[in-house]
This record gives C-alpha cells, structure tokens and sequence, in this order.
C-alpha cells in the first residue's frame, strides 16, 4: 500500500466502529449450514437493543402475523433463522448510518438495501442462500459508508464525480490511495468477516475479473447494484445505468427474474420493503 492509503485505512480502523459484536458473529456464521435455530436465537438474545430493533420490524406491516411477536425466540419461529440475521444486519448497517441528513449517505443506504433485497430474490435461480446473497448485497457498498463516516472530504469528491462525470474511484483513489471496493475489502478482513463478503466488496463494480468459487456471488452482486440504480436508488444521480435487458444478459441464470416486462414489478416491491424497513426502524424519508 502506499502512504496515503495506509493513513486512509488507519483512520477508518480508528473511526469507524464495526459492527456490534452480535452482526460480526452472525456475518461469520453466514453460509454455514451448521448453523441452527438455536445457536442463532441465543446469539441474538444477548444483545438488547438489537432484540428490540428485531421486534420492531417483525411486528411491523412488512409482516403480518396473527398476533404480537414479544420475543427473539418468538420471532425467529415466525420469521425463521436467515431472515432474522438479515433483518439484524440491516439495523446494524442503520446504526452505521446513523441520523446524519447527509444525501449522499441516505441514498448509500437505500441503495444498498434494494440491492440485497434484489439479490435476495435473485438467489435461488443463482443457487445461492437467500441469507448470503442478502448479505453480499447489503455491505457491497461499506467501503463506501465508512469513508462517507471519516472522510469530510469525501462527499465533496462524490460531487465533483457526479459534476464532471468521471468514475468516483479514479477521484477516490487519487485523493485517498484507495478506491471504496479495496476500503470495504481491508475493513470487512479486519472484522473477520467471509471471504467471500471481503472479495464481494473488491470486485462488484469489475465481475468480469471475478473468480469462482465466488464469482457468481459477485456477478450477482452487480447485476442487483446495477438494477437498484434503474430503480432510482443510485448513490450518484447522473450514474450511468445498463439496460434491464443488458443485466439481464450479463447473469443468464436470473434472465426470467431480471426480464424488462418485470422491472415495474420488482421495482414497486423493492421500494415498498425499503419504505416499511425505514419506518419500522425510525428512519424515514423525512429524517
């Protein structure tokens, strides 16, 4: 590394706090099929204000149960073990946004959150879990919250890319020694986080240059990204976005899910599920 991206990156190991310990735990776990029912609600239950935050969004209108979830345990038979460590992931990114009124960092925010619910539904015609390609999708961008949290500077770099159209890693990398892809690649290496998170934060604005056996993970990963922007929910407004039948032709597996005369439909129940997540946790349009 040179000397600017070791200063970068020490400056983010100092001010951006990780993940609280339960979401660095349940990130480690994802994937393992080892991982039960058990192991999970006991994990979570040791974490108070994430068992609240859990309780807020089971008992929201985003799903609908007969009558009030009062427990962990309650909510993850309702709801079931990967979507309860999704959910705890997604008010742990929250946390990380905080309440800041900044536009680039709340369309950081929704847009990562479309993109994990893209790749959600995208998963099982990839053949993979629902709970790892949410994931994937959620912190492909956490290179970029974290140097929109330490970076001042950052944000002004964003507008000069959007201003002069230029690609925001050339500017990120001139002015910090590293691009927000290698950003959230150290730092999700530093939380101990998969692998496969730390290459999925590297490589989702280039899958071409993806490897197996992660590279349909990243593939996907972009192809969800690249949907999110067509949705509106570009971290950059003036972004330049592929065609539903390009990204479509990219990921052939998903083509059916990723078909243009499904687009309105996706797209109305990606920002129905952001809107109800938001409100769910407190952090609505109008923050």
């Amino acid at each position: 590394m040179t000397a600017v991206a070791n200063e970068t990156c020490a400056r983010l190991k100092a001010e951006v706090h990780p993940f609280r310990p339960v979401a660095l735990q349940l990130l480690r776990m994802i994937g393992d099929p080892a991982v039960g029912f058990g192991r999970v609600a006991s994990l979570v239950q040791t974490d108070p204000v994430l068992s609240m935050e859990l309780l807020k969004i089971a008992n929201s209108p985003l799903f609908p149960a007969r009558v009030p979830i009062g427990s962990v345990l309650q909510a993850i038979v309702f709801l079931g073990c990967d979507r309860v460590s999704a959910l705890v992931l997604t008010t742990c990114l929250k946390a990380l946004v905080g309440r800041r009124s900044s536009d680039f960092i709340r369309a950081c925010w929704r847009h990562s959150l479309a993109t994990a619910m893209i790749c959600q539904r995208l998963s099982e015609a990839m053949g993979i879990a629902e709970s790892s390609g949410y994931t994937a999708g959620l912190v492909h961008d956490i290179g970029q919250f974290a140097m929109l949290h330490s970076f001042p500077a950052y944000e002004q770099a964003l507008a000069a890319a959007e201003e002069g159209g230029i690609d925001p890693r050339d500017i990120e990398r001139e002015l910090f020694g590293v691009d927000h892809g290698e950003a959230g690649r150290w730092l999700l290496s530093q939380w101990g986080c998969p692998l496969e998170l730390q290459n999925v934060a590297a490589k989702h604005e280039s899958p071409r240059e993806a490897q197996e056996p992660d590279g349909s993970l990243i593939r996907m990963v972009h192809a969800a990204s690249e949907m999110a922007n067509l949705m509106g929910m570009s971290v950059l407004s003036g972004a330049r976005c592929e065609s539903p039948a390009q990204i479509a032709a990219a990921l052939p597996e998903a083509a059916p899910e990723l078909a243009p005369q499904n687009f309105k439909e996706l797209s109305e129940s990606v920002l129905t599920k952001i809107n109800g997540v938001e409100l769910s946790l407190g952090f609505g349009i109008a923050d």
